[in-house]
């Protein structure tokens, strides 16, 4: 991104020339492979449709094909896909056809977890293709419990309202754009990220000036109410809206802006203002979003305590190792994002 803004803007000359040829070859190095990716899942788009699989595309390449103004300023890890829940069979058994395998769990297991967890299958290709597919069938995706507000997102109101688009030279459909912010805000506040890398600032920023003259801010708070988002919703703008110059109606943030902040959610957003972005922070909202004492209880022991498909989902588990194992892991793994962010949030505080 900063590549292509320093030619865009003739301003090459502000850094050095050895840093420039740097990022250039690291920009034409992601423009290739995203164009290497776009090459492939233009095949898989097409043996989707033809088996009429309807799918949304998320986050990655939908962002920088629709939203980024150059296909090489956005780099991805994976594609990611939603699906109906009823056709992850048809699409497991079409993708293994192609060549793909889920490295993560099988689509019989998966298809079972909890609600509120994880819900997507990873697929690589047997050979070294470059593109990797994340298939979801629900929007939320974690193994830290969401069912208080995953349980409320209507998945019908955002596929009725899905727009059409063209991507990878195939038309198929992304979120309507208040969605995708919604969405995107509860994608980079989820635990494992709380916005830990500025990119998922940028996908904010971007998607919002690009689609800025259709946004109707009005239906983002009412959406965010109605999918209990809105707390996701604010700290997300907020965050932005502190590293940019993004404009976003004072309306609009004055009626997200949640009325009982906790003391955690108030470090949360100190750590972020001060270039803190540590990842496992934002664990503080969900915790405010689960409402008295036993509730809160439940939530950290579920934390600690996912189901064991879960964890053996997200740790591409074979179920070899004992239970105990995966537990003591996943114990270690949290008392370590404490352990970061307690020492940082207590002077933050100060």
């Amino acid at each position: 991104m900063l590549y292509h803004q320093l030619r865009k803007n003739n301003l090459e000359y502000l850094v050095p020339p050895d840093f420039m040829a740097i990022l250039s070859h690291d920009f034409h190095v992601n423009l290739s492979r995203n164009m290497s990716i776009i090459s492939e899942l233009r095949k898989i788009f097409a043996t989707f449709k033809l088996a009429g699989i309807s799918f949304i595309v998320l986050k990655g390449i939908a962002l920088a094909e629709c939203v980024y103004s150059n296909l090489g300023m956005r780099g991805m890890g994976d594609v990611d896909l939603l699906i109906r829940k009823r056709d992850l069979f048809n699409v497991d058994r079409l993708l293994t056809t192609a060549g793909y395998r889920p490295i993560d769990s099988t689509a019989v297991k998966a298809f079972h977890n909890p609600e509120g967890y994880l819900a997507s299958l990873e697929y690589h290709h047997d050979s070294s293709s470059p593109l990797i597919l994340h298939i979801h069938w629900h929007p939320v995706n974690t193994s830290v419990p969401a069912t208080v507000f995953s349980e409320r997102i209507d998945l019908d109101r955002l596929w009725k309202q899905a727009i059409t688009v063209r991507i990878a030279d195939i038309e198929t459909q992304i979120f309507r754009p208040e969605h995708l912010i919604m969405y995107l805000c509860e994608h980079a506040l989820r635990v494992g990220h709380s916005f830990n890398h500025l990119s998922l600032v940028c996908d904010i920023f971007f998607s919002i000036k690009t689609f800025e003259s259709a946004i109707d801010w009005n239906f983002i708070y009412e959406e965010s109410v109605h999918f209990n988002l809105s707390r996701f919703v604010y700290y997300g703008l907020s965050i932005v809206k502190h590293h940019t110059a993004l404009d976003i109606p004072d309306s609009c943030m004055n009626k997200l802006k949640p009325r009982d902040i906790s003391t955690g959610e108030g470090i949360f957003l100190r750590l972020q203002r001060s270039n803190r972005r540590i990842r496992g922070s934002s664990y503080f909202i969900y915790l405010a979003m689960n409402k008295g004492l036993s509730r809160k209880l439940r939530f950290i022991t579920r934390t600690f305590f996912p189901p064991l498909p879960i964890l053996f989902q997200r740790r591409y588990g074979n179920g070899l190792q004992s239970a105990h194992s995966y537990y003591a892991a996943r114990i270690w793994e949290v008392f370590s994002n404490i352990a970061n962010i307690l020492p940082i949030g207590q002077r933050n505080v100060r």
